[in-house]
């Protein structure tokens, strides 16, 4: 039996060529590694300065309760601005709670929340209810159109990671319209789909054709929302595209050339059924969230 073998600088020259190539996988590696870490320090700063900044409001607003020097119809508006601060402190921790979660790039069978049949026209208006204090402080007005959505059928979804999607959906919009306009929230069924969408739609910051594609890419934030938000960290659209991803569903967002942007959501009715454990909808109330 004869063997081939290689001439020794052969070898020796294919020997270097595999150095050279795992130097380049160990460099861009390293590169990676560099990058991850400066973007998770930026992340931690920028989360932490916005939670400093509706804590210290609350903070501010409860001493000057205290103080006894604050009128009745004072007292009413310092109120509505603490549950408007509390809101945004919620909203900013729950969405920095679910990052490690999400980058773990889980499947829906992988997370813990079971799914349950989930009423959108309800979990929309308690969230509108709960970011209009947000919306008065820049004259908005928050408007859930109940005659489309109020028809559409119940969607098996994980509850808190939907409710955070449009929350995230929600607060975009809240920072970005124009002062004095109307955000809208409305919703259509597709019947032949078995599917619900769910759009908001508000007028400011204008969102570019070319910036589409990226709008739901981890950290990115526009020119435009950079310059009125430095503390932003990009990554409230990001979370939100993944988990529609994890429930099977779409995520997209339409500007037209008048400045409005509408971002539309898309869920499938039954279609996850028998992909993780489920629970029975406890309540029915109109104030289950």
């Amino acid at each position: 039996m004869s063997y081939s073998k290689k001439p020794l600088g052969q070898m020796s020259n294919d020997l270097a060529n595999r150095i050279r190539d795992l130097e380049r996988k160990n460099s861009f590696l390293h590169s990676e590694l560099e990058r991850v870490n400066r973007e998770r320090i930026e992340y931690l700063q920028n989360v932490s300065h916005q939670l400093v900044a509706p804590l210290n409001a609350i903070k501010w607003h409860i001493e000057n309760l205290t103080s006894g020097r604050v009128t009745l119809e004072r007292a009413k508006k310092v109120l509505r601005s603490i549950y408007s601060q509390s809101t945004l402190a919620v909203h900013l921790a729950k969405n920095f709670g679910l990052m490690s979660n999400l980058d773990a790039d889980h499947a829906l069978t992988a997370l813990k929340e079971p799914l349950e049949t989930v009423n959108l026209h309800r979990l929309l208006i308690n969230l509108a209810d709960d970011f209009q204090p947000l919306g008065w402080d820049k004259g908005l007005g928050i408007s859930v159109e109940d005659e489309s959505l109020a028809k559409a059928p119940d969607v098996l979804a994980m509850r808190p990671l939907i409710s955070q999607v449009f929350s995230n959906i929600i607060e975009n919009a809240v920072k970005y319209s124009d002062r004095d306009s109307k955000i809208m929230i409305d919703g259509s069924h597709d019947a032949t789909n078995h599917t619900v969408s769910v759009t908001v739609t508000n007028k400011g910051i204008p969102l570019m054709a070319e910036e589409v594609a990226k709008i739901f890419d981890r950290g990115y934030r526009t020119k435009e929302a950079k310059n009125l938000y430095p503390a932003g960290t990009g990554f409230g659209l990001y979370i939100a595209r993944r988990i529609v991803e994890i429930h099977e569903g779409r995520i997209a967002a339409y500007p037209d050339d008048s400045g409005r942007a509408t971002f539309e959501v898309t869920l499938s009715v039954r279609g996850l059924e028998g992909k993780a454990r489920q629970i029975a909808a406890k309540d029915s109330s109109p104030y289950r969230r």
